[in-house]
């Protein structure tokens, strides 16, 4: 940002102005994204004009003092006359001819993929506009653009005398992308010491959360990942706090950070829209922390989804509230319902089986969000199926698959038999057919995809196949798990086969007549995987009768290799 008078900034702008005139419109952008409320115009970044030049020809810097020069825009309306929005370069400024094969290779393959089936220029646009103003934006990009080459280049022989062979070239994306990685952190870390707090430090916090996030995760450091998700997640808590203290406490927390950004020009709903999905993993992974809001209900619906976008927000809220009441603690442990100590308040269930009494009132109020969310879900789905191919049908696709797979888990609620699962057969189907749609869509980049946020379609075939006792069903499920490698910090699926694999094959060794009765089979605890995931632990219970009673125990782990 900077300061100047009226009349050099009427005569910057109106130079702009005249240039704009004589040159083809070129998508440039600023870096809010914002300009609409600033009083200007602006498309955007430039995705095919601004960083994609000739790989012989990358943006290097000529000298020592390299200006960058760029065109300040006063902002206008209700902002102060001395604050300026500063259009970017025109193009990031690169070290050397690696750095600008890396950003391209994220600009051009990673950047679409990460955003997963959700519509979302965040990792497009958003971030790349953060390359042509912020160093440590660029040496992250790089340092991911890096690693995604080091993941999806196969390794190839030897190759003639005098070049370096495949495997090395492997590796020394590897090495790149670690040695980048760090001088992004150095540049981090020098910033955050001088800067003082605003709305446009806290824009570029979030997105080097998201970034450092992404690159924890591409190299499997799950709790590092982690960390910093919760990092950036907690800052943006932590400032919608301060907008809005007296916020009603009946309003969950990302519609109150959507409330407060909507008065900010610094925090778009792209960006935000990122958080909110990392959000969401996050609370899989590790519950609602002792200082989250907890939902105090039930969301509730009295009209159709105008969008499948609307669906998704109100079955996210759906599965937090469950997810509170459960404890969910790890996605290994897929939804194992917990919290049902409270003994003092109960009442009587079926088979005179006695149950504490809110377990059941949250069951009765579950059950009911469900219908209404498969009531108003269904015109919305049912339309997006004359759309095949689309991200609205795809995305449908998700929204319907993660709602399945959460209504057959967590109705099984207190009961210590395996055998509801078979009255949800049809969910399981129907999962398994959706699901095949979305991993063999040839059309979608998505399917060579390295990884993005969401573990949803991952976890979803890991429930169907450990807990569906279809032989045919639960099979396909494992198939699709091994056809849809996703080997991230978040959730292997790899992984997730192997383990399902093992459940199948223990359960089935005591099939009768191409049954499985209840005592054989197993309910999934916990698994537990040893370093590099060379192994894992599985922990199980089965259905057992002592002294005329009948509940559930824990049978010894088992040790697999993977």
């Amino acid at each position: 940002m900077a300061s100047t008078d009226t009349s050099l900034v009427h005569r910057q702008r109106t130079k702009y102005q005249r240039s704009r005139a004589v040159k083809s419109r070129v998508r440039s952008g600023c870096v809010t994204c914002k300009c609409a409320s600033a009083g200007y115009e602006c498309d955007g970044y430039c995705y095919n004009t601004l960083a994609r030049r000739s790989q012989s020809n990358p943006v290097l810097p000529t000298g020592s003092n390299v200006k960058n020069l760029r065109v300040p825009i006063p902002r206008v309306k209700s902002l102060p006359s001395t604050e300026l929005v500063v259009q970017p370069s025109v193009g990031p400024r690169f070290e050397s001819e690696i750095e600008h094969r890396c950003f391209l290779t994220f600009q051009e393959s990673a950047a679409s993929q990460l955003s997963g089936y959700y519509p979302s220029l965040v990792w497009e646009r958003v971030v790349l506009q953060a390359c042509h103003e912020a160093p440590w934006a660029r040496n992250l990009v790089v340092a991911i653009g890096a690693l995604h080459r080091h993941q999806t280049q196969k390794p190839l022989p030897a190759q003639e005398a005098g070049q370096v062979d495949g495997e090395r070239e492997r590796k020394s994306h590897y090495l790149f992308a670690l040695q980048q990685y760090g001088t992004a952190l150095g540049q981090l870390r020098h910033i955050s010491a001088q800067e003082p707090d605003s709305e446009a430090r806290l824009r570029y916090a979030l997105i080097s959360a998201l970034l450092t996030t992404c690159f924890e995760t591409y190299i499997g450091n799950r709790e590092g990942a982690i960390t910093q998700a919760k990092a950036g997640i907690d800052l943006l808590l932590k400032w919608t706090k301060e907008k809005e203290p007296t916020a009603d406490s009946m309003v969950d927390d990302w519609t109150r950070v959507r409330r407060a950004a909507a008065r900010s020009v610094y925090l778009d709903e792209d960006l935000l829209g990122a958080f909110h999905r990392l959000d969401y993993q996050l609370v899989l992974c590790k519950g609602l922390g002792p200082d989250r809001h907890r939902p105090d209900s039930f969301p509730s619906a009295s009209h159709p989804f105008t969008s499948v976008n609307e669906a998704c927000s109100f079955w996210d809220l759906v599965v937090r509230r469950i997810l509170h009441f459960h404890s969910v603690q790890s996605v290994s442990e897929q939804h194992n319902p917990k919290g049902y100590e409270d003994e003092n308040a109960s009442t009587i269930g079926t088979k005179g089986k006695v149950y504490p009494k809110h377990m059941l009132v949250e069951q009765h109020n579950f059950k009911m969000a469900a219908e209404q969310f498969f009531r108003y879900f269904d015109p919305i789905f049912k339309s997006s199926r004359r759309k095949p191919g689309t991200n609205e049908y795809l995305l449908a696709n998700l929204v319907m698959i993660r709602a399945l797979s959460c209504r057959a888990a967590v109705s099984r609620g207190p009961s210590e038999s395996e055998m509801y699962s078979d009255a949800f057969l049809r969910d399981y189907m129907l999962i398994i057919d959706l699901a095949q749609e979305l991993i063999e869509d040839a059309n979608k980049p998505l399917r060579k995809a390295v990884f993005n946020f969401d573990v949803t379609l991952g976890v979803s075939l890991f429930t169907v196949a450990h807990v569906c006792r279809d032989p045919k069903v639960r099979r396909s499920a494992i198939e699709l798990l091994n056809r849809f490698p996703r080997r991230e910090a978040w959730f292997d699926t790899l992984v997730a086969a192997k383990i399902a694999t093992y459940i199948v094959t223990k359960e089935e060794k005591n099939m009768v007549h191409g049954f499985i009765p209840d005592k054989a089979r197993l309910r999934l605890l916990r698994h537990e995987t040893g370093p590099q995931k060379q192994w894992a632990t599985i922990f199980c219970s089965k259905l057992v009768w002592k002294d005329g009673a009948v509940g559930r125990e824990a049978i010894p782990p088992e040790t697999i290799i993977l």
